[in-house]
């Protein structure tokens, strides 16, 4: 060590550790959480600048503090819609529209439990831009533009067809594997058969717009069931029988638009949890299948909520960091 040290002192080196190359790119789920964040933060401090309802600040704010993230936003996703410029009515819309699509663009992308989010949070600034729209007389932002998915097409034979036994196989795996895609889309195709009976019974005691909405809701249903039927044995999973009759909602009788709206926001946790265990076109189905179902709830008369197709309670999530607002319940 003494002969280092003279050499060192002797020849003006300087010993500096080993270079361990760059620092490593963080997971794309990551960035996109936190992008969202400073997003939803930004859209959250304008919307005090546009008159922005209540409801608005307190759907920001709970998105907000379901995306509150460890690490901040690196500059590059940092999208801080504050500027010199006092915000506009129309400039605050046009952030709130893009802001959802990128969300449920970056829900294709992401890790299970992130892609949930996201597409939760972006299905409700979708909904939110189009309300303020119409609140303020001002033109309904272009939507999101989600990809066409397999199911929608003529679907390629699944792999699992080739072979007898293939079904009863692919069960005995399913059964001893953590759930995936193929429980998923059962629960989906469950939840469907339901809203197919139930939009039918409902047919019966509703007239004028409420009927042609439901009937036109109901063949959206028909549709989306064959469709998931079908994607279930893309996965090789046989779905679920259609039972001869279901469970009305309490008070169906006499609210029959009532029970719709409920029907149509028990269908959104089993997408949202579609969105999660699946990938590729069965997760941009999933993702379009929240939104509709959104605005269908919407239609009906019940928000769909900050965060839809994700139940989660408002108190349980972390306060804002500078919020001096008390979590609302």
């Amino acid at each position: 060590m003494s002969l280092l040290a003279v050499l060192v002192v002797g020849t003006g080196a300087v010993l500096l550790p080993a270079n361990d190359g760059p620092a490593p790119v963080p997971p794309f789920s990551d960035t996109a959480k936190a992008a969202a964040y400073a997003e939803t933060r930004a859209l959250l401090a304008d919307a005090a600048g546009t008159g922005s309802p209540r409801a608005t600040v307190t759907l920001l704010e709970t998105q907000a503090r379901a995306l509150l993230a460890p690490a901040p936003a690196s500059p590059s996703t940092d999208a801080s819609g504050s500027s010199a410029t006092p915000p506009t009515r129309a400039s605050f819309l046009a952030g709130l529209s893009r802001s959802a699509s990128r969300r449920l663009a970056d829900a294709g992308n992401s890790d299970g439990g992130t892609a949930r989010l996201l597409a939760a949070v972006g299905t409700a600034q979708v909904l939110e831009a189009a309300r303020l729209a119409a609140a303020w007389g001002l033109p309904v932002p272009a939507g999101p533009s989600l990809a066409s998915t397999a199911a929608s097409s003529p679907a390629a034979p699944p792999a699992c067809a080739a072979g007898g036994g293939a079904t009863a196989s692919a069960t005995a795996e399913a059964e001893a594997e953590p759930a995936g895609p193929g429980e998923a889309l059962a629960a989906v195709v469950r939840a469907e058969q339901k809203a197919v009976y139930v939009y039918q019974v409902a047919l019966a005691r509703l007239d004028g717009s409420a009927a042609e909405t439901a009937a036109s809701d109901l063949a959206r249903h028909q549709d989306l069931l064959r469709e998931a039927e079908a994607l279930a044995r893309q996965h090789c999973t046989e779905p679920p029988p259609r039972e001869a009759g279901y469970r009305l909602p309490a008070g169906f009788a006499a609210h029959a638009s009532a029970a719709l709206a409920e029907q149509e926001s028990a269908t959104l946790t089993a997408y949202g949890e579609l969105v999660a265990l699946s990938d590729s076109e069965t997760r941009q189905w999933a993702i379009a299948g929240l939104l509709g179902g959104a605005r269908r709830t919407e239609s009906w008369g019940t928000s769909p909520g900050a965060l839809p197709g994700l139940p989660v309670d408002p108190a349980a999530l972390p306060t804002l960091p500078g919020s001096t607002a008390a979590p609302e319940r």
